[in-house]
């Protein structure tokens, strides 16, 4: 089975069909010193005698030779299309069916001219012939003219993604012939059907899209209605926000919505655009792992059962935030009671779309954890234009070396929506470095740990005694911010 769409047929290199087309005038002249004449059908008259001789031959073959000319005169001028015009492709279906044309139309023509029959009567004849095979192959006739319309239309091509209106799978495009188009599902199944039962179909080829969209998904979770609704609309927002800007295969069009209310529940629905090629459980699977992050971040209670819930005073939510989402930062070194007297003395600092939340320079003793919204971290770039080096999204920490060592702070940061900030200073955590000073350096091995996997990534490394100058260096510069009697 051949693949129709990759636009791939044999055509004559340039300087071939040159020597081909001059081979029609070579041959014309032998002709005319054999026989008497360029064209061979003049001498010939098949109609008067049947007999086969050389004359009839030669007419033969001249006919035969102009109706490969055409042919390859036609191939190659396509090509040529074809490579100069990437968007705009002429397809090989399309080829075949100019290839066909042009010998039945040089056939009908040699036997015309050969038996020197009224043109009249030949295209009656045809006529006749013609009606009763399109009759007869009716069938495959519409199926390779709906195969033309495919491919001249630009409706399908290989690897498209293609949505049937009212399923929810998505389907690609693997092959095209002359008669069936071959369609692969998720679970990577082969369908083929007619093209022209395609053409019938309600559907939406995703990859032919004006601009950049995916293939339409929709999620839906339950949340009990302890929570506020606007609040977890915006965690969900959020939460999208948070995915389109790590998974590259996730598109900006989205939407979250209040779906329902049922007893004492909320419905939430995400409607999002992903990648077609990410099946639909997957997809999903992303969704809800990244509103889980942002939820326990933001300490939204995540447990559909319906219940009676007391007043949950600001500490303790600060406190249920903190210990959703300290496990990745330097504060994994304390253990689960450090943690819990730690979370006791943690701050909620609100801020709003534009503000300006850490400025370089300023000095500082504290560290923030995002709980909800996100940030971006500016520095100083050429020209003295700031630049945008990250975005930090909730779960994430900033200001730790000021807060650690009392360093100025080294970036500008700005808040890209509103949210809320968890705020540990030096004050609350003192207490744990003099009844542990080993927590002193494990912080200085998880710094240090961390700087030299940036490294890493940019293709540096550290040698083990120059990481351990390091995490010594740095063991110090707490030690000496934290107890100096100065």
């Amino acid at each position: 089975m051949s693949n129709m769409n990759h636009h791939k047929f044999f055509a004559l290199p340039k300087s071939v069909l040159a020597i081909l087309l001059v081979s029609n005038v070579i041959f014309a002249w032998w002709l005319n010193q054999k026989i008497g004449s360029y064209w061979g059908w003049t001498v010939v008259d098949l109609s008067a005698d049947l007999s086969f001789n050389l004359a009839t031959l030669l007419a033969v073959i001249q006919f035969a030779l102009f109706g490969l000319s055409i042919d390859m005169t036609i191939r190659t001028f396509v090509t040529s299309i074809n490579s100069k015009l990437k968007e705009f492709q002429v397809p090989a279906i399309m080829v075949m069916a100019m290839t066909i044309a042009t010998y039945g139309i040089i056939g009908l023509l040699g036997f015309i001219l050969l038996y020197d029959h009224s043109l009249s009567h030949i295209l009656a004849a045809a006529g006749a012939v013609g009606l009763g095979a399109a009759y007869a192959f009716r069938e495959p006739i519409a199926d390779i003219t709906a195969s033309m319309q495919i491919q001249t239309d630009h409706l399908a091509s290989i690897n498209d993604y293609i949505e049937i209106v009212g399923e929810k799978d998505v389907y690609r495009v693997t092959q095209i012939d002359h008669r069936m188009i071959t369609l692969e599902d998720k679970y990577h199944f082969l369908l083929r059907i007619p093209t022209r039962q395609f053409l019938n179909w309600k559907y939406i080829n995703i990859t032919k899209q004006p601009s950049k969209r995916g293939a339409k998904r929709r999620c839906t979770f339950t949340l009990t209605t302890h929570n506020n609704s606007n609040r977890v609309l915006s965690m969900m927002n959020n939460g999208m926000q948070y995915l389109v800007n790590k998974d590259e295969r996730f598109y900006a069009g989205y939407s979250c919505e209040l779906e329902a209310v049922t007893g004492g529940a909320f419905t939430y629905g995400i409607s999002y655009e992903c990648d077609p090629s990410l099946n639909h459980y997957g997809s999903s699977h992303l969704v809800n792992e990244a509103m889980l992050h942002i939820f326990n971040a933001a300490a939204i209670n995540i447990n559909s059962d319906i219940a009676i819930y007391k007043y949950i005073p600001i500490a303790t939510d600060a406190m249920h935030r903190l210990l959703d989402i300290y496990r990745s930062s330097i504060l994994k070194v304390l253990d689960d009671n450090q943690m819990q007297e730690l979370s006791a003395n943690v701050n909620l600092v609100r801020f709003e779309a534009g503000d300006h939340v850490i400025k370089l320079g300023e000095h500082a003793q504290s560290m923030y954890f995002i709980s909800e919204g996100h940030l971006e971290v500016g520095i100083p770039g050429k020209e003295g234009k700031e630049l945008i080096v990250a975005t930090l999204w909730p779960g994430d920490c900033v200001g730790e070396m000021s807060l650690l060592t009392g360093e100025p702070r080294s970036a500008n940061v700005y808040a890209k929506s509103s949210g809320v900030l968890l705020e540990i200073t030096k004050e609350s955590l003192a207490p744990f470095f003099e009844a542990s000073p080993q927590l002193i350096e494990k912080i200085s091995q998880v710094l240090a740990d961390r700087k030299s996997k940036n490294e890493k990534a940019g293709s540096l490394e550290e040698d083990p005694d120059s990481r351990l100058n390091r995490v010594k260096a740095l063991a110090q510069k707490i030690f000496k911010f934290f107890f100096s009697t100065d």
